[in-house]
C-alpha cells in the first residue's frame, strides 16, 4: 500500500497481529529501501509531496496509526491513550483495502484528503480521523465498524447502510464544506449510542424510528425544521439553533439515577411536551415561540417531579408565565433549580 507524503519526515506506526512475525518494510517511489519494522522513522531532509510504500504480510496488519489523539470526541467507545500520536503529514492513502484483517484505520489531523476506501474491510472497529480533509469515505463491507470519526473533515455526503447495524458511534459534525448530507436508511441505526452532526446544514436526517438506541443526539445548527426526531433512549438532546416546531419526549429520561440535558435554544417551538422525564436537570427553551399555556404547562409539570435539578430555561420569545406559572416557579427555585421565565 502507498502513503502520500508531504513532510520533510514521515513515522506512521503498524500494529501487527499478536504472535506476527512478518517483516515491515518501506520503500521509496523508485523501490529503495526507507527503512523496516512497524514505527520507523524516515527523514527525507526538506518537505515535499512523496510516495512511500508499504511491503509487508497485509493479512498481519492490525492498526495503521497516521495521528490520534484520546482527547479528541472523548465518548464510551474511544480507543485508549495508547494509541496517541502526534499527525503525520499524508494527503492519500493508497489500497488500505490490503488490509484485510485492519481493525483500526487512525489519521486524525493529517492532512488526509481525498476518498477514503476501505470496502470489504470486515474486522474495521474504529476510523478516527478527526479534523483531517477527507472528502468522501466508501464503507461497504465494513461490517464490524463501531466508531466512525469524521468530525471536521471535508465531507459532502455519505452512505451509512453498510454500517448501520453495528455503528454505535457517529462524529460527523462540521464539515469544512459546509454541509453534508446521508444517504437514506435501508435499516435502523440498531446499535447507536452517539449520534453528532452539529453546526452545518444536515440533509437526510435519521427519523425517530431510525434512532432507537440513541442516548445523545447532538444537532445543534443543522437547519432543522418541523417535529423533532425524539431518540429512543435520550439522555442528551441538543439541539438548539434549528428550527423545529413541535417535540414530544413523553416516555424519555426516566431513569432517575441518570441526569439528562434537553437543549432546544432559538427553534420555532410552538409545542412541547415531556410528560414523565425526571431524569432532565437542565432544560433550556429559551427563544422559541410557546404561548402561554404551552410555559405553564412545562413549568407545572418540571414542578411535579419533586426533584432537585440545575437549570430552567424558558425565556426570551416565549410567553409570559400565568400567576400559577410563576408559582410553579416559586417551588423550582425553592429546590434549587435556576429558573428564567420571560417578563414584561
Amino acid at each position: 500500500m502507498v502513503f502520500t507524503t508531504t513532510g520533510a519526515t514521515f513515522a506512521p506506526a503498524v500494529e501487527l497481529a499478536p504472535g506476527s512475525s512478518a517483516e515491515v518494510v518501506w520503500l521509496d517511489d523508485q523501490r529503495g529501501e526507507l527503512a523496516r519494522g512497524t514505527n520507523p522513522r524516515i527523514s527525507f531532509g526538506s518537505s515535499a509531496t512523496r510516495a512511500v510504500t508499504m511491503s509487508t504480510t497485509f493479512a498481519d496488519v492490525v492498526t495503521v496509526n497516521l495521528g490520534f489523539s484520546s482527547k479528541d470526541d472523548v465518548g464510551r467507545y474511544s480507543l485508549a491513550e495508547i494509541y496517541d500520536k502526534g499527525p503525520e503529514s499524508v494527503s492519500g492513502v493508497a489500497n488500505l483495502t490490503l488490509l484485510t484483517n485492519l481493525q483500526r484505520f487512525l489519521a486524525s489531523r493529517s492532512g488526509l484528503s481525498g476518498t477514503l476506501d476501505l470496502t470489504g474491510l470486515s474486522r474495521l472497529e474504529h476510523i478516527e480521523c478527526f479534523q483531517a480533509n477527507v472528502e468522501a469515505a466508501d464503507l461497504t463491507g465494513c461490517d464490524s465498524l463501531v466508531r466512525l470519526c469524521l468530525e471536521l473533515c471535508n465531507l459532502t455526503s455519505l452512505d451509512l447502510n453498510p454500517v448501520a447495524a453495528t455503528l454505535r458511534d457517529l462524529r460527523a459534525a462540521a464539515q469544512q464544506s459546509g454541509g453534508l448530507e446521508f444517504a437514506p436508511l435501508q435499516q435502523p441505526f440498531a446499535q447507536l449510542y452517539h449520534f453528532c452532526v452539529r453546526d452545518q446544514k444536515v440533509t437526510g436526517h435519521p427519523a425517530a424510528d431510525q434512532l432507537p438506541s440513541c442516548e445523545e443526539m447532538w444537532n445543534w445548527g443543522c437547519t432543522q425544521i418541523g417535529t423533532l426526531p425524539v431518540p429512543g433512549r435520550a439522555t442528551s438532546v441538543l439541539a438548539a439553533w434549528n428550527a423545529y416546531t413541535e417535540a414530544d419526549f413523553s416516555g424519555q429520561w426516566t431513569d432517575i439515577d441518570v441526569a439528562g440535558s434537553l437543549d432546544l435554544t432559538d427553534n420555532q417551538l410552538t409545542r412541547i411536551v415531556i410528560s414523565g422525564c425526571r431524569a432532565l436537570r437542565t432544560i433550556r427553551l429559551g427563544g422559541n415561540a410557546l404561548a402561554r399555556g404551552q410555559v405553564d404547562r412545562v413549568l407545572a409539570e418540571v414542578a411535579g417531579w419533586g426533584t432537585e435539578g440545575t437549570e430552567l430555561l424558558i425565556d426570551g420569545s416565549n410567553a409570559e408565565p400565568s400567576r400559577a406559572g410563576l408559582t410553579a416557579v416559586a417551588e423550582l427555585r425553592a429546590r434549587g433549580w435556576t429558573v428564567t421565565v420571560s417578563s414584561s
